[in-house]
């Protein structure tokens, strides 16, 4: 999959997701086979002005590569500044995110909000593209609600004003999460547009990830949710690709790959910004496991992130006993 000046040989992305998919995530999910990765969804008016906190969600390493910049905005001279930073900051290629229907982001006049503006999603667009020289993709929705389809028309104007890729999740911004990703759309995008097509939605397997893209033609697939409760998807989908069989991690893989993570969230986070990552991945990662309830009921009670760490130890040599 070429994005511009950007070429990725896996085209089995993941998703940007706000307050999970920090460096310590995309650091995890690489070592478990994911190339090309999002970062959180960044405020334009955050990096315009330069706010530390906002800053650090642009923090990357070596290893964290290439990296997309996801920003969210509705301010055309906000989004350029941001997208400047950004590219100053590392990044090998931006987003425009134009499909979030979190109510905060879209009160601002961003996100699936500029499904129902595209004079401003196109002014949004030529402002960033101007401002810098990186490869650029936007990800979008069907349209703000059901009837009122815009993807084809956002995604025809995009193309024509520079946008090297486009991601489509195939919802309506009023669903949310509700209902069925209409893949179809995303078949019918790429028969229109030269431009790399990403579909986004429902993917849960590795099966489907394929099957998605074969069926579809689409030129990537970008997985979110999944990714968060089993993160070696990416691995998964390696290995069908290869042999059309994958494995299945045992316990203590797990447990490897979970402290490997938190070695990187304790370079990372101090404080009560540490224990709140750490638990927020401790419940994820832990979900489906024997006694796995009674352990996140625990872990929620602890303070530090050494009471985490006895809490975890204990918990996992308990299942290594189990196998």
């Amino acid at each position: 999959m070429q994005i511009g000046s950007l070429r990725v040989t896996f085209p089995f992305v993941m998703a940007p997701m706000a307050g999970y998919t920090d460096l310590p995530f995309r650091l995890l999910v690489r070592r478990l086979g994911c190339e090309l990765a999002w970062t959180e969804m960044i405020s334009a008016e955050g990096l315009a002005r330069r706010m530390p906190s906002t800053r650090e969600l642009l923090k990357t390493h070596p290893e964290d590569r290439p990296l997309v910049v996801q920003l969210f905005g509705a301010n055309p001279e906000s989004l350029a500044r941001a997208a400047v930073q950004a590219e100053e900051a590392g990044a090998d290629a931006l987003d425009i995110n134009m499909g979030c229907p979190v109510k905060k982001v879209v009160q601002t006049g961003a996100g699936a909000a500029l499904l129902k503006d595209l004079k401003r999603a196109e002014a949004v667009i030529r402002a960033v593209r101007k401002a810098v020289s990186l490869p650029l993709t936007i990800k979008i929705r069907l349209g703000w609600k059901e009837g009122e389809a815009v993807y084809r028309t956002l995604a025809l104007m995009a193309e024509g004003q520079g946008v090297e890729a486009l991601i489509l999740h195939p919802r309506y911004a009023l669903q949310g999460f509700r209902g069925s990703a209409d893949w179809s759309a995303v078949a019918e995008l790429k028969g229109s547009l030269k431009i790399p097509v990403i579909g986004s939605g429902d993917i849960v397997t590795p099966e489907q990830a394929l099957k998605r893209k074969e069926e579809t033609g689409c030129d990537g697939v970008m997985i979110g949710r999944q990714a968060l409760r089993t993160p070696w998807i990416f691995t998964q989908i390696r290995e069908m690709e290869e042999r059309g069989t994958y494995s299945i991690p045992h316990i203590q893989g797990r447990r490897e790959w979970l402290f490997s993570h938190w070695q990187w969230v304790d370079g990372h986070y101090t404080g009560q910004a540490q224990v709140q990552a750490l638990r927020r991945f401790l419940f994820i990662l832990t979900r489906g496991l024997p006694g796995s309830g009674a352990f996140r009921q625990r872990t929620a009670m602890a303070k530090t992130p050494d009471t985490l760490k006895e809490l975890f130890h204990e918990y996992f040599d308990s299942l290594g006993r189990m196998e």
